[in-house]
């Protein structure tokens, strides 16, 4: 029998251009529908933006989410500043070392551990 995992994505209120989302199940082309706004105001209202992409009991993205992201990434690469990636996984880190390539940001990899390290890493000038 197959397990099923709750799917969600939160938008969690941040200050300035710090945007954060957590995340569990697999992310669908439904919630890229919900991010991909989210992330656009705030590149308008502040010209960058920077993200705290939590994941929790994450497995993934379905392959339409995952182009979203790839699209998004691209077409506004030079536009975030910094991604910090929190995670309990070790292919989380692989994800995050590969997405990299296509984002002009700083990004790096946390535990979950180290969520308040991500935070302070994230948000500093």
């Amino acid at each position: 029998m197959r397990r099923t995992v709750p799917q969600m994505h939160k938008i969690i209120p941040s200050e300035g251009n710090l945007v954060t989302v957590e995340v569990s199940g697999k992310l669908t082309k439904e919630d890229y529908d919900a991010l991909i706004p989210s992330w656009r105001a705030v590149i308008a209202r502040h010209g960058k933006m920077r993200l705290l992409f939590v994941m929790h009991d994450f497995y993934g993205w379905e392959v339409h989410a995952a182009w979203d992201d790839l699209r998004f990434d691209v077409k506004h690469a030079g536009q975030v500043e910094r991604i910090a990636m929190v995670g309990e996984k070790k292919w989380q880190d692989w994800m995050t070392k590969i997405g990299s390539w296509f984002v002009e940001a700083d990004v790096r990899y946390f535990d979950c551990s180290q969520q308040t390290q991500a935070e302070q890493w994230v948000r500093a000038t």
